[in-house]
């Protein structure tokens, strides 16, 4: 029955969306940052998570999710988003940045110092003041 309430719901959905098949990862995130525009904060949260089961692998439908856990103070749920995304894009800045700030607002300050430094390693200027800063 689950299954068949499931089914329902995709057809309809992409009937009223224009869809002639399922909508894919891509898509879910497109109306997770529509739903989340318009206010409709679980909406996005929703669909953002079903573009990240269907692309696992993807960094950046972490961060957009991270973002969005930011926003509504999760930032358990950020922190592990933000994780997610640096094991999946290791070399990007933006990850560490990011997920250094949120630790310093939290007041973690080594753990934040530590993406800092690693950040200032991949050669952002930005990090490399932040680790100054940490270190003071």
């Amino acid at each position: 029955m689950n299954r068949l309430v499931t089914i329902i719901a995709i057809v309809t959905l992409c009937c009223l969306t224009g869809f002639r098949n399922p909508p894919g990862a891509a898509r879910y995130i497109e109306l997770g940052d529509k739903a989340q525009s318009e206010g409709r904060t679980a909406d996005a949260l929703e669909l953002y998570s079903k573009g990240i089961i269907l692309a696992p692998d993807n960094p950046d439908y972490y961060m957009t999710r991270a973002f969005l856990f930011m926003k509504l103070k999760r930032s358990d749920d950020a922190l592990r988003d933000l994780g997610s995304y640096i094991e999946r894009s290791p070399n990007s800045v933006q990850g560490y940045m990011s997920r250094g700030m949120l630790l310093d607002d939290l007041g973690r300050k080594q753990e934040a110092n530590a993406d800092f430094l690693q950040a200032c390693r991949l050669g952002d200027p930005g990090g490399c003041s932040f680790a100054g800063e940490g270190n003071k």
